[in-house]
């Protein structure tokens, strides 16, 4: 084997690998998920749009989540995140 043949075989070996870690999954934002991984972007949390957990994002105002939506929910880990319904009384990412 001749070293280019060598080094396309690692290369495509080495991808291969990659795509098998991990990455992220197929739910959208809105979608219902199990963990943070099954979301192809954002966190997966419980209680921003029932007691279902769904894909989320973090967010620091009106701006950064979609309509229905508002920056209000906060995560176990005190991150502000998009929540399903309208803002709370103590204003966007008051908490």
């Amino acid at each position: 084997m001749d070293s280019f043949a060598l080094r396309f075989a690692l290369l495509a070996l080495a991808a291969g690998s990659l795509v098998g870690c991990g990455g992220r999954g197929e739910a959208r934002f809105g979608q219902p998920c199990e963990r943070d991984a099954d979301c192809q972007r954002g966190l997966c949390v419980a209680g921003v749009a029932g007691t279902t957990p769904v894909c989320t994002t973090s967010c620091g105002g009106r701006g950064d989540c979609p309509p229905d939506w508002a920056c209000n929910g906060v995560t176990q880990a005190n991150v502000v995140v998009c929540s399903r319904g309208a803002s709370t009384p103590f204003g966007e990412g008051s908490r």
